[in-house]
């Protein structure tokens, strides 16, 4: 039976509100009411977030019917249309909303988008290309003002099954219900990170002592809770006491924490704007505290190419990770470069991983021979005297003691206050195996 793929993008506004995941959800709610049948979950796919003009979270949504032919696809179409022609936040001038369809034989999204999709997690598509693309599969698409909305509606049909793992709760309030904090009991929250962890994470941040799962911003989303377990993030919402009445919810699979928009690259000469990257090297000249308590230092690549890797002071108790590095250590930095001149080209950090540790030592004054005590300098090339003895020794020289390192080989992410929505969880390491550790321990 043939299968509608709805995508919608850009229709949220850091000053007047709306997510597009609850025009989403008007949308899912809105074709069932019709007599729709859901060809698979909602999903909610984050790209990336190195892209100056993206949104908040920069996700799009992928909605996807069971249909009879192409009529009632089109009639799916125009009721994506009008919602979001009427809940959009078309008044903020950075809200460029798109909606595409595409009608294929089954549920899987079309594998000739799965290329724009790449490009769009990892890069920059122009909106031209994207409707090509739509074009070229017998797609239809609507856009308002410029339109950038169609790159993310596109990427998020051509998004491969399996790169949404996770799943993410998300409970509404109505429109319009201002900003500021959510009514959540914090209590309840902690108690429920403490029974549904790690298969939800990013609900509580345990070092500052403060719930994760409700924003303060305009919009209509009341909380959310997010997890690789479907009913572990509904038994964290049921846990959860809310002060105010939920309009619906949706649960939808997402990529979040997948590291999917992360480039391996060699070098720092491949590195291009508005990308994420990983990349390995040696930490060169000691790491610094700079204007606005953000940490710097300087990688060095294999070749010898360098760049300035940044811990910026929002993610808190990981710059401690970056200061306790030492030239010469091996790391592999993970983070985004968006160009900002007249500053130096940056990588801002989202996980360090530390290889290897130099060792360091210094000197200090030799031990007595005689009573095993500090002995202290007799001056310039005069050797040592014993302070509690007496002995003197014109011969000694310093002794060299290894200093012990304030930081241990592992990776390391901020604490969650900080985490960005592709940055791959510290919990993840516990569903698939291996370890990490959270800059917040």
């Amino acid at each position: 039976m043939p299968v509608a793929h709805i995508g919608i993008d850009d229709t949220d506004s850091n000053q007047l509100g709306m997510c597009t995941t609850y025009i989403g959800a008007l949308m899912d709610e809105r074709l069932r009411g019709l007599g729709y049948a859901a060809a698979g979950d909602p999903r909610l796919i984050r790209l990336n977030p190195a892209y100056p003009m993206k949104t908040r979270g920069n996700g799009a949504v992928h909605l996807r019917y069971r249909v009879r032919d192409r009529r009632e696809a089109m009639r799916a179409f125009d009721e994506a249309e009008s919602l979001v022609a009427r809940y959009a936040a078309l008044g903020d001038p950075k809200v460029d909303p798109g909606v595409v369809m595409v009608l294929t034989d089954g549920p899987e999204p079309p594998g000739s988008l799965s290329g724009l999709h790449a490009l769009a997690l990892r890069g920059i598509v122009d909106r031209a290309d994207a409707l090509r693309a739509i074009l070229s599969l017998g797609g239809v698409a609507t856009w308002f003002k410029l339109g950038r909305g169609l790159v993310g509606a596109a990427a998020a049909i051509g998004a491969p099954e399996d790169s949404a793992r996770v799943y993410e709760l998300l409970a509404y309030r109505s429109p319009g219900s201002g900003r500021g904090p959510r009514p959540v009991d914090e209590e309840s929250v902690r108690l429920a990170d403490l029974e549904t962890w790690p298969m939800t994470y990013d609900s509580y941040d345990w070092y500052y002592m403060e719930p994760l799962v409700a924003p303060r911003g305009p919009d209509p989303v009341l909380l959310g809770i997010r997890g690789p377990s479907r009913d572990a993030v509904i038994r964290a919402y049921d846990a959860i006491v809310v002060g105010a009445r939920v309009e619906r919810l949706l649960i939808y699979r997402t990529n979040h924490g997948s590291d999917s928009h992360v480039v391996d690259v060699g070098s720092v000469s491949e590195i291009r704007p508005y990308t994420t990257v990983r990349l390995e090297g040696r930490v060169s000249g000691r790491p610094k505290l700079g204007p606005g308590s953000h940490v710097f230092f300087t990688l060095e690549d294999r070749r010898g190419g360098t760049i300035r890797v940044a811990a910026y002071e929002p993610t808190k108790h990981f710059r401690l990770i970056a200061l306790a590095l030492e030239p010469g250590d091996a790391v592999r930095v993970t983070g985004s470069y968006r160009p900002h001149p007249p500053d130096p080209p940056t990588l801002n950090m989202e996980r360090l991983e530390v290889l290897e540790l130099v060792e360091l030592r210094r000197a200090v004054a030799p031990r007595c021979p005689r009573c095993g005590s500090r002995m202290k300098s007799e001056g310039s090339g005069k050797g040592y005297a014993c302070p509690k003895c007496g002995h003197r020794d014109p011969t000694a020289r310093p002794a060299e003691v290894r200093v012990p390192r304030r930081i241990l080989r592992g990776a390391f992410v901020p604490p969650p206050r900080a985490h960005r929505h592709l940055t791959r969880p510290a919990e993840s390491f516990i569903w698939e195996g291996g370890s990490a550790c959270a800059a917040e321990d």
